[in-house]
């Protein structure tokens, strides 16, 4: 069975079209209105933290097991088209994309919106599974006490997501135009939230979208004017 890397080659020639070695150019809005303002956005779930209890989860770096999976990430293909690298604030987003973006000579840019959602407190395995699943169920209601409401953190990222859209133009090559495309990484609360307002799932596919998280994780979707968001690649298939 081919690795992440080769699937990863495999999926981004299907997803991106080769183009020539022309010099590309950045499509700027109303530039061309035969050509749609189109995006793609890598979702990105941050690789295993260094989990202590005595400090909040927003505190947390990675794991050494961690941060070798998160070098790993470098040598995913479909990043190479990737535009720009966005986090939360949190230090284990940063830590999981920071070396792919270096890979890119680039830095990453922390969002606010991108943050995972919030919560209070240190929950045992039980306690915390059960608040998740009350996340999806009443997205609108904090599910304990100091928690973000799904809805509250779908919000937001939303909101984050479509100002990277107005920023990355999709990119014009003779013959044909590829997305503007960027990256975000962040937890797998908020980004599960997100793909639950964006993609309409229920309580029960929000909550087994969320359990069935890696660490990391990667899912693609894509973004255009008058059509439905489209799920290009799901959390886990590449197998990370």
């Amino acid at each position: 069975m081919p690795g992440p890397s080769a699937l990863s080659t495999a999926l981004s020639t299907a997803l991106s079209n080769p183009y020539p070695a022309d010099r590309p150019q950045r499509l700027h809005s109303g530039a061309n209105p035969r050509i749609p303002p189109a995006h793609r956005v890598m979702l990105v779930r941050h690789a295993r933290s260094h989990v202590d209890p005595a400090c909040d989860a927003s505190e947390w770096g990675l794991s050494e097991e961690g941060h070798a999976a998160a070098r790993r990430l470098t040598a995913l293909a479909l990043f190479d088209h990737a535009a720009g690298f966005y986090t939360g604030p949190e230090p284990k987003l940063r830590q999981t994309l920071g070396p792919v973006a270096a890979a890119h000579g680039q830095a990453v840019q922390a969002e606010p919106d991108f943050a995972e959602t919030r919560s209070a407190g240190w929950l045992g395995t039980e306690a915390f599974l059960d608040t998740v699943r009350r996340l999806f169920a009443a997205p609108d209601e904090p599910p304990a006490e100091g928690w973000e409401p799904a809805s509250a953190a779908a919000a937001r990222f939303a909101a984050g997501v479509e100002r990277l859209c107005a920023r990355h133009d999709p990119v014009v090559h003779p013959g044909h135009a590829l997305p503007g495309t960027f990256a975000v990484a962040s937890g797998g609360r908020a980004l599960v939230s997100y793909l639950a307002r964006l993609l309409g799932y229920g309580p029960d596919q929000a909550f087994e979208t969320w359990r069935r998280l890696r660490l990391p994780d990667l899912a693609v979707v894509d973004l255009a004017p008058e059509q439905p968001p489209r799920l290009v690649i799901p959390f886990g298939a590449l197998g990370l």
